[in-house]
């Protein structure tokens, strides 16, 4: 199957690139192959140095930006201050102050750079063929079950996959390139990844499908989900343990079961270490649920696989209730711009967002830097030229 970059980029566009427009694409594509190694972190540091640079130097950050984000600067602080100084822990808690602010400092550092839509997304493309062929050799010559390229599991990898999916599907109509990654995605047996890609073309079909390509779906649907099925029986077998659900609860035993009934009753048992601690409204502070945090959750040396209740560990119920509100919020912008402006980049970033939203019920995505630097990059370059027209409109 021919998987061929939908754009070119001319050596002129290039040329026209600015200190923001070198560090953003070095750092993306830096970022996405440090994961695996464990250096992530010392990319995150690099960007946020960068950013205070241009912060001094050059940037000038619009007011509204700084508006909505000043909750989310509160939140992160307060759950700082809430581990460290209230429940004492270690000082490793600023780990996850880097990583949530590196979200904001890559969006501003695409707002102003001069990389375009098309040079970004070539640069997700690369990375994509790179990945998937480094996945395929950990499979045949390696022998990994479940390969992941250079992402720490094969699950981020299924979930990096979901806006360019998007993206393929809905702005540039590359169905085979589509396909291909739909197929990668079961290839890699991250259940939770299919799920979010099957939410994109559902909303595709919903909004920009024409009558006859409906009609194809009806009849090419179950050939998608058995070639699915076929990929990941492996995980579909394990899903025959779900009725020891209510038995595995009664007796608080997360262990030894599949995946999903391992992620359902270590929800419950974090849930109720919460409501020992006193943490269901304060939360226990940043990074509490991290797998590599040197306080574990006593449930649990994992991570919950579940943002929400991730959330609501270390943020607590009000927190959690703000996150959502901002969810709702940002889904209903996108799709109000989405509508107004006829604009299929917004469509295919409601698309991609709503997807990863529901892959956070089983998935631990909001931690996941490679993907939200690359999507957040995105957003903002499409949010750049929507501004920049309506300023012309002004003139």
């Amino acid at each position: 199957m021919k998987f061929s970059i939908p754009n070119k980029v001319s050596l002129k566009e290039i040329q026209k690139w600015d200190f923001f427009s070198v560090l953003l694409m070095a750092l993306l594509f830096l970022r996405v192959f440090m994961d695996r190694s464990g250096l992530g972190a010392i990319i995150g540091l690099a960007l946020l140095g960068g950013f205070f640079l241009l912060l001094v130097f050059k940037l000038k950050i619009p007011k509204y930006l700084l508006f909505y984000s000043s909750l989310f600067f509160l939140l992160v602080g307060y759950a700082f201050l809430n581990a460290v100084v209230l429940h004492g822990e270690p000082i490793f808690t600023f780990r996850g102050v880097i990583r949530y602010f590196s979200y904001f400092s890559i969006f501003i550092v695409a707002y102003y750079s001069k990389v375009s839509f098309k040079q970004i997304f070539n640069l997700y493309t690369v990375i994509v063929i790179i990945q998937s062929t480094l996945a395929i050799y950990q499979f045949l010559v390696l022998g990994m079950a479940r390969p992941s390229g250079t992402f720490i599991n094969s699950n981020h990898f299924s979930y990096f996959l979901v806006p360019y999916f998007s993206i393929l599907l809905i702005i540039y109509k590359k169905y085979l390139p589509a396909l291909f990654v739909f197929l990668l995605s079961s290839f890699l047996g991250g259940m939770g990844g299919v799920i979010s890609l099957l939410l994109v073309v559902f909303l595709f079909l919903s909004h920009y499908a024409k009558r006859w390509q409906k009609i194809v779906a009806i009849f090419l649907f179950p050939i998608f989900i058995g070639a699915a099925g076929f990929l990941m029986q492996n995980r579909v077998k394990e899903l025959t343990d779900v009725t020891t659900i209510s038995d595995r609860l009664a007796e608080n035993q997360a262990g030894g079961g599949s995946s999903l009934v391992w992620r359902i009753v270590t929800w419950k048992l974090m849930y109720d270490e919460l409501l020992e601690k006193d943490g269901l409204y304060t939360g226990m502070g940043l990074e509490y649920a991290s797998l590599i945090s040197p306080y574990f959750l006593e449930s649990s040396i994992r991570e919950p696989h579940n943002d929400y209740v991730r959330i609501l560990l270390e943020f607590g119920l009000f927190g959690l209730v703000l996150f959502l509100f901002a969810m709702f919020y940002g889904l209903n912008r996108v799709k109000k711009n989405a509508d107004e402006e006829h604009s299929h980049f917004y469509y295919a970033i409601y698309a991609a967002l709503a997807a990863i939203f529901l892959g956070m019920i089983v998935g631990n995505i909001v931690v996941l830097s490679t993907l939200w630097w690359l999507l957040l990059s995105i957003i903002a370059i499409i949010h750049k030229g929507d501004k920049q027209k309506e300023s012309k409109v002004l003139k």
